[in-house]
């Protein structure tokens, strides 16, 4: 009996067939991480697409501001940083951000909440910026929901920011990310995020303008700056962590931190089993929903071997290196409402 490719990919099991040999979506299982989107060689899985709620806020003449998460890297030939705010302009957006300032806010709310809950609270903790991985924590291990950080995600952090100087802004984040679409639209947070796209969807408004990456100038007024390396890193497996622990470091040189970190959602639920039975007590884990990260996210483009190379590359240009460096520190007690 042959298995099928979207079958396989799901980490949650979400996927059966029904008496008839259809394939089926349990949807109380299902976390939106979107691999088997990506799997399916027939394309029979799309997720809801907001390219036409954006063109017509565009066209409407409102402030469009565009949030780009840090795995941008690589997913658009010859497209630099400096370049992707030119092209962003010609798509009709008001203004780009990068999505790694809130990266660093939310490393530095983790960073304390860690140094404050292990183990005096809870036994462990988890990072919450993937949603897919923190919505299957939280479902699969209801008793150790509580371990999962409550930070914001640096989507919505990155949305709040931007909304305090520009309240009347609507925001598009753009990213890897299937599951931001469910995060964006959940009643709990209020996210501030009015569109989500993927790289993949951005790629086919970039064609339908004709836009082409080869004449864009690339000024360096346009670079991204406002961010540390280490929020760049979030791009990564592995990354959230050492960005936590880099912060935690600063803040207390003395303290041991332990990390465990899984990708993939079958591996999320392995690392979770073992810390449910003690084995991580004290530790930081950093569960990722798709294999390697935000960069191989259901809505990318590029092969993610180059796209790790290329967002190291990213990582070194950073003039600052650590979250606690981030300038928009004092901001962080404004955002938490």
């Amino acid at each position: 009996k042959t298995e099928r490719p979207c079958a396989a990919a799901c980490g949650m099991g979400a996927i059966h067939s029904d008496e008839h040999g259809r394939a089926e979506i349990d949807y109380d299982k299902c976390v939106s991480c979107g691999m088997c989107l990506v799997n399916c060689p027939f394309g029979a899985i799309v997720d809801k697409g907001q390219i036409f709620q954006l063109i017509q806020s565009i066209k409407r003449g409102d402030e469009v501001v565009a949030i780009v998460a840090p795995a941008f890297i690589n997913q658009f030939p010859g497209m630099t940083p400096s370049k992707l705010k030119e092209a962003m302009r010609r798509l009709g957006f008001a203004d780009v951000a990068e999505v790694a300032i809130g990266a660093d806010l939310c490393t530095i709310d983790e960073a304390k909440d860690f140094m404050e809950e292990v183990p005096a609270k809870i036994p462990f903790m988890g990072t919450s910026c993937c949603p897919a991985w923190s919505v299957m924590a939280k479902k699969l291990f209801p008793q150790q929901a509580d371990c999962i950080s409550m930070a914001m995600t640096p989507m919505v952090l990155t949305a709040r920011l931007i909304k305090k100087e520009k309240p009347n802004a609507r925001i598009c984040f753009i990213g890897p990310c299937a599951a931001k679409k469910l995060e964006a639209s959940r009643r709990s947070v209020r996210s501030e995020v009015d569109f989500v796209l993927t790289f993949e969807e951005l790629m086919g408004l970039f064609e339908a303008k004709a836009v082409n990456f080869a004449d864009l100038p690339d000024n360096p007024e346009d670079a991204f700056n406002s961010a540390s390396a280490d929020a760049r890193g979030f791009a990564a497996s592995g990354g959230v962590a050492q960005a936590v622990v880099n912060a935690i470091k600063k803040m207390d040189p003395d303290r041991e931190v332990k990390v465990m970190s899984a990708q993939g959602l079958a591996d999320c639920k392995k690392m979770m089993m073992m810390a449910k039975a003690g084995k991580y007590n004290g530790y930081l884990l950093e569960g990722m929903a798709c294999p390697g990260g935000c960069i191989a996210g259901a809505g990318t483009l590029a092969d993610p071997a180059k796209s790790v190379a290329m967002l190291n590359k990213y990582k070194n240009e950073a003039t600052m290196k650590v979250a606690t460096e981030t300038p928009y520190q004092d901001s962080l007690d404004l955002l938490h409402y």
